[in-house]
């Protein structure tokens, strides 16, 4: 796949809040000073709870009116990484532009490893490539993190790093094959090397890595673009809870199943199903399996 860059990287954590008030989820990047369900003073919220906290301190026995609405924000968390920040490990990125801005379910993925210093090694139509750490590289500045090995691998991870790299034809520009002889081919052989027990033993199959490493940090990765890009064309989103129906089966769209995930501090790692008629999906790493599987995740526009 080619491996290209965007000017407008988001480096850093944009910041969604979560808050519940009257069985609604708002998501936002600044507090509001009303609900925009009911449309209630959310500091009148605030200043009931101070006023309960200071009667219970006086009356420990007393009996506390807590059925109100209560104002309880909380930040959600920011499923991507600067892959520099995290040695030894398997990091992913758009092949174009980044997550937030330029995702979408047609969007190749590139792939590749990081030393225990830092640095950046990848396969590309260009060839074998090392970005050093202190260059700090925009386009890995905003990555997902999908596998690492603990502190006591690190200078083996390095070692066998250094042998697969070694090999010079089998990663050399006239080699690369965007569909067949890609990223992906390279950090499944470097795992299949390193023998580590988890990572190596998903490396074996293309498409065991896809799903047991990769779908479920772009399926919550997914989730969180939907919800920023909703906030951004609005300034605030509203989720409304479907009262519950014991005699049938809930069912939920990926995003209304996100922000009851998410705002509970769990994210759902279940996502929608496609498949493209090219046998894998579209939004997926060339090559990645020779038959039909879920994709990587559904971005709700």
């Amino acid at each position: 796949m080619l491996a290209t860059t965007s000017t407008t990287t988001i480096t850093s954590d944009p910041g969604i809040l979560c808050f519940h008030h009257c069985n609604v989820k708002v998501f936002c990047f600044t507090l509001p000073h009303t609900c925009p369900h009911c449309n209630a003073p959310l500091d009148a919220d605030a200043d009931r709870d101070a006023d309960a906290d200071t009667n219970a301190d006086a009356e420990p026995n007393a009996e506390l009116d807590r059925s109100g609405p209560r104002l309880l924000p909380f930040r959600l968390p920011y499923p991507f990484v600067r892959a520099t920040q995290y040695p030894c490990a398997i990091v992913l990125r758009p092949s174009t532009g980044d997550f937030l801005n330029d995702y979408s379910n047609a969007t190749d993925l590139h792939i590749a490893v990081t030393t225990s210093g830092g640095d950046i090694v990848e396969f590309d139509r260009f060839g074998l490539r090392r970005h050093r750490r202190d260059d700090n590289p925009p386009e890995w500045r905003q990555s997902l993190m999908v596998g690492d090995v603990p502190e006591p691998w690190h200078d083996f991870w390095d070692e066998v790093l250094q042998q697969i790299c070694a090999q010079t034809a089998r990663w050399s520009i006239a080699s690369y094959a965007e569909e067949s002889h890609n990223c992906y081919a390279f950090v499944l052989a470097f795992l299949q090397a390193l023998g580590h027990a988890h990572l190596s033993e998903a490396a074996r199959s293309k498409t065991a890595f896809c799903e047991q490493c990769i779908v479920p940090r772009t399926t919550t990765a997914g989730k969180y673009i939907s919800l920023y890009r909703k906030i951004r064309r609005s300034g605030i989103y509203v989720h409304r809870q479907q009262p519950k129906n014991r005699s049938k089966p809930k069912s939920a769209t990926p995003s209304s199943s996100y922000s009851s995930d998410v705002c509970n501090g769990v994210g759902n790692s279940n996502s929608s199903k496609k498949v493209s008629k090219k046998g894998y999906s579209s939004s997926s790493i060339a090559g990645i399996a020779p038959r039909p599987r879920p994709t990587l995740c559904t971005i709700e526009e």
